[in-house]
């Protein structure tokens, strides 16, 4: 009867610990459970707050141009207005930005708009916003200080960004073709179109095409390993994507009669050495001379409304030019196009730059390619003695054709100046 008696208290006072156990186990357990439900809290938050400040900074960033004496004073009330249209605490609260400051450089000293002297407000190319979120209660977590030693108050995060005005990336690669500096200064109207001599060179012979003079020259990316069958290879392939920054020394490459061809190519005119399936053309292959387009002047609306309708290459009689060659349908336009005739071209000093010497490029500029090239096919005046180009303007040109007005691009990039997000 007793040994009976004792095992049983024992049975039973072994139960009251684990009960404690089990009681202590629980709140550990739903504090390691709420630990990771309140980190999640924060973590929405500290995204939510940071999609505010980059708004913020983007949107400030934009006014930085230094045109305006007052920039800064827009600069912050654009960034304000763009980053408290967000919200936190799972988009049901009010975001405050704390401040937007402005700097010269990116680890400048920060200051705000109203400690910026007038003078300096057109120097300033950097802007930073910052915000935070204090006092965000804790769901479960705070369980956890049931437990000696334990004090989980609320949380407070913050964020912040900095952003300036860099260049977009350019959508239209470079083909070999140099333009001269003085002939489309940036006051240059955009439509203008640009006249070359395509003639023979002196001593050439009766007939010889490629010898690119006047407003512009066929131009070597890569001097002074580049000849007519690296130019080809531009012209019949993408062209050149990965452009050498403002600066770099490019080559004159001199006469290239035989590129007519894969300049043809680009409108859908297969000749010669260039088959069908050899280069892809553009959606239009609808070509302007003097004889269709006797203005001389803003042919892209047209060309575009041509290009929506792949419009093919119209005929010689139509543009007086004498290519022979063979111009592919619309249908194969609609198929197989690309944009392949707004095209970057670099801008350099023409003067002494001659075959077998070098040249900086000073600037991008973006042109449309307007007609074939007769290559060798006899005839006068455009395609056999002159060619023409229509001037676009320069790349970093707001609302340039050749480029992108949003998607920022590298330390080199050419295209529009347009905000983006450095830290």
């Amino acid at each position: 009867m007793f040994p009976i008696r004792k095992k049983l208290l024992v049975l039973r006072k072994q139960q009251g610990a684990v009960a404690v156990i089990v009681a202590l186990s629980m709140v550990g357990l739903i504090g390691f459970v709420g630990l990771a439900l309140d980190l999640g809290k924060l973590f929405v938050a500290k995204t939510e707050l940071q999609n505010s400040v980059d708004a913020c900074a983007l949107a400030a960033a934009r006014e930085l141009t230094g045109a305006n004496s007052n920039q800064l004073i827009l600069a912050e009330a654009a960034g304000i207005t763009t980053g408290e249209r967000h919200r936190v605490y799972f988009q049901g609260e009010d975001i405050t930005i704390s401040g937007v400051t402005f700097a010269v450089s990116l680890v400048d000293d920060y200051r705000s708009a109203s400690d910026i002297d007038p003078a300096e407000a057109v120097e300033m190319r950097y802007a930073r916003c910052e915000a935070n979120r204090a006092d965000i209660l804790n769901w479960f977590i705070q369980v956890l200080n049931l437990l000696p030693g334990v004090d989980i108050d609320s949380q407070t995060v913050a964020a912040s960004a900095i952003a300036t005005l860099s260049p977009s990336q350019v959508i239209s690669c470079a083909i070999p073709v140099g333009v001269c500096s003085d002939d489309v200064p940036p006051s240059t109207p955009v439509g203008t179109w640009l006249q070359s001599v395509l003639g023979p060179p002196k001593g050439g012979k009766k007939g010889e095409t490629g010898n690119l003079t006047g407003n512009f020259m066929w131009i070597d990316y890569s001097p002074p390993g580049g000849g007519a069958s690296e130019l080809a290879g531009q012209l019949t392939g993408p062209g050149v994507c990965s452009l050498p920054a403002q600066g770099s020394q490019v080559g004159e490459a001199g006469v290239k009669s035989s590129l007519a061809n894969d300049w043809n190519s680009r409108f859908g005119i297969n000749q010669g050495n260039v088959k069908e399936g050899d280069a892809i053309p553009d959606y239009s292959g609808y070509a302007y001379t003097e004889v269709n387009w006797p203005s001389k002047f803003n042919a892209l609306a047209d060309f575009q409304s041509k290009r929506g309708a792949n419009a093919p290459y119209q005929g010689d009689a139509s543009t007086g030019l004498k290519t022979h060659g063979t111009a592919v349908d619309a249908t194969y336009l609609q198929e197989n196009g690309a944009d392949r005739r707004l095209a970057t071209v670099a801008v350099v000093d023409c003067d002494g730059f001659t075959s077998g010497t070098t040249a900086p490029v000073q600037a991008w500029a973006c042109i449309l390619m307007l007609h074939p090239i007769n290559n060798s096919q006899g005839g006068s005046g455009t395609g056999a003695t002159r060619m023409y180009l229509e001037y676009l303007g320069r790349s970093n040109d707001t609302g340039s054709p050749c480029a992108t007005n949003g998607v920022p691009a590298g330390p080199t990039g050419i295209g529009p100046m347009v905000p983006a997000l450095v830290r």
